[in-house]
């Protein structure tokens, strides 16, 4: 749980700096050594880590966070799907564009997007699932903790953005 912590805090100091309601998350990063596999590449436990960093920062800058807090909602993954389209070499510079872009039932849908220019190298879609002080909220009490967080998801054709 330290390692987690220590890792994410300059994450949200940043994004707690910058809660601007914004709906997506746009993160620039570089491919540390600490996350490279013996290929010289992105391991692919580290994708997920850092697209958890992406989620983060949008859940901070968006106000999502703090709604949820103040609700006594807590955002669990229900979900996870990583498609690894290219790999991310060590000192690559990429950005991890997320958004949340549907409520499904009783899940918020997340988009993850590891993007180097305008080419897609990996796509991370996560669906949280809330628990309130009774348990798993329902589609119905979740909807007001989402409402005004949903943006449409980023245009990629042939794993190459199209705009944005």
């Amino acid at each position: 749980m330290f390692g987690y912590l220590a890792r994410t805090l300059p994450v949200i100091v940043r994004a707690s700096l910058h809660r601007d309601g914004s709906l997506v998350s746009r993160l620039r990063r570089r491919v540390r050594l600490s996350e490279i596999d013996p290929n010289i590449h992105m391991n692919q436990a580290a994708f997920a880590m850092v697209t958890e960093y992406g989620r983060t920062d949008w859940a901070i800058r968006s106000r999502a966070w703090a709604r949820w807090r103040g609700a006594g909602v807590k955002p669990v993954v229900a979900e996870q799907r990583i498609v690894y389209r290219r790999e991310l070499r060590a000192g690559t510079r990429y950005v991890i564009d997320t958004r949340a872009t549907a409520v499904d039932g009783r899940l918020l849908c997340l988009e993850g997007l590891m993007i180097v220019g305008d080419r897609v190298h990996a796509r991370n879609d996560v669906k949280l699932i809330f628990i309130g002080p009774r348990g798993v909220l329902s589609a119905d009490e979740l909807a007001p903790q989402c409402e005004g967080l949903l943006a449409p998801p980023l245009a990629v054709e042939d794993w190459r953005v199209v705009d944005g």
